[in-house]
């Protein structure tokens, strides 16, 4: 992918998942959708160097897939748009309290293979769950926007790395497999297939195992990344990221996984 090679580790694609507390049904009407998908927008706007790729809202969640040079900024915009709809929220159910997960999922994305099947699979989310048939018959997803060429053209770029990404669209949804995207596996996972995963994770950021105990921010994405995808136990990651297994505990109460 043409825009990933980069000046620091900030910079990723990111598919970030935002859930309702309790995975109550926080976008339940059309209204509400319309509401969170033009809060992005609006918000989106205000960030330089973010930008929103593929979104889709269901009814107790929403997938994005977001480009971003700064993670803090993304932390930032999204604490603002779920901030924002939180308020809407209690104000529209006449209640009080938390409306989000107090942590949003993210995962990185490794490889252009891995961006193309997240991009299915998000678009994809309506026809799995039975709320349409077909991917074109849901309206709160980017699916649309993109076939009539309605994204902003800098996100489109950014996705399909050309003028003429209609072709490369409509081929990656008819070729590209979205499962397995985030399906967890129901046995441990061996030693072996999450040190494969770390040396990815080392050779996607540019750094060696032993600095990503020394990087908040890294560690605390691999922790997320290996939960969200693995069968994994703290011990496992302790000894392979050579970190103490409390601090691994630690983190993933911190992360709510």
């Amino acid at each position: 992918m043409s825009r990933t090679a980069r000046k620091n580790i900030t910079a990723s694609y990111i598919h970030v998942i935002t859930q309702g507390i309790k995975k109550e049904y926080i976008f339940k009407q059309e209204s509400y959708k319309m509401k969170y998908i033009n809060l992005l927008k609006r918000i989106f706007q205000e960030y330089n160097h973010l930008y929103l790729l593929c979104y889709c809202i269901m009814d107790n969640h929403a997938h994005l897939l977001i480009y971003t040079e700064n993670m803090t900024d993304l932390s930032k915009l999204m604490s603002r748009v779920n901030t924002s709809y939180g308020i809407f929220y209690n104000k529209q159910e006449e209640r009080v309290g938390y409306v989000f997960r107090n942590r949003y999922y993210s995962q990185a994305i490794m490889n252009e293979k891995h961006l193309y099947n997240t991009v299915v699979y998000i678009h994809r989310n309506p026809v799995k769950a039975n709320m349409v048939k077909e991917m074109d018959e849901y309206r709160y997803s980017s699916y649309h926007e993109m076939k009539s060429g309605k994204m902003q053209k800098e996100s489109l770029d950014l996705l399909f790395h050309t003028d003429t990404y209609l072709e490369k669209f409509n081929w990656i949804h008819k070729n590209f497999i979205e499962e397995d995207i985030l399906e967890i596996q129901e046995k441990t996972t061996s030693n072996e297939e999450i040190e494969k995963f770390v040396r990815n994770f080392c050779f996607h950021y540019k750094v060696q195992i032993k600095e990503i105990g020394k990087n908040n921010y890294l560690l605390n994405l691999i922790v997320n990344q290996l939960k969200g995808q693995y069968s994994v136990t703290n011990k496992q990651i302790s000894e392979i990221l050579r970190i103490g297994k409390n601090r691994i505990t630690n983190m993933k109460k911190a992360l709510h996984l």
